[in-house]
């Protein structure tokens, strides 16, 4: 099976569709989930801390639905991901997160433009969902821009917001 992927002008993302990553690809794990990154996450980004750790995570965010990683054009190394997780009814759950170095530099914005170009010519989904931690400013300003509209808090600590795409 080929991997899926989109490309933007800076930044591609591709597919991972198996958890038997080498050694290389988890180490690059390690590198981006600083604690400062995962700061808002679940629980189970908190911990990764060794090799063994990166294996776990990623074997649960490949079970839970579709990871991409992203890397800059040219370069093999990962500089962030990108999650997806489809719920029956055409809705599917979105996160993103960047390494540390890569903040401030427009790739959150580029690589969730080309995402959503990605997913609409997909043609499955009907609506993306954000949930973000109302202390990250900083996303919640690149979800508004993006044209996504809070659309409810699940408790006092994360807001959702969502993206209604095209119809096919």
């Amino acid at each position: 099976m080929v991997n899926s992927y989109y490309q933007t002008t800076r930044l591609q993302a591709g597919e991972v569709c198996n958890s038997n990553q080498d050694s290389d690809f988890l180490e690059s794990v390690l590198e981006i989930l600083t604690p400062r990154v995962v700061a808002s996450l679940p629980p189970y980004f908190q911990s990764v801390n060794s090799i063994s750790s990166a294996q776990e995570w990623l074997q649960q965010v490949v079970a839970d639905g579709r990871l991409f990683v992203v890397r800059r054009i040219g370069e093999s190394k990962a500089i962030g991901f990108v999650f997806l997780s489809a719920e029956n009814d055409g809705d599917t759950h979105i996160g993103y997160l960047l390494a540390e170095s890569c903040w401030g530099k427009g790739y959150a914005t580029e690589i969730l433009k080309g995402l959503i170009e990605f997913i609409e010519s997909e043609g499955q989904v009907t609506r993306l969902i954000a949930g973000v931690a109302t202390d990250n400013v900083a996303s919640i300003k690149l979800l508004q821009k993006l044209g996504f509209i809070h659309s409810s808090s699940e408790d006092s600590c994360t807001l959702f917001y969502e993206y209604r795409l095209s119809p096919k």
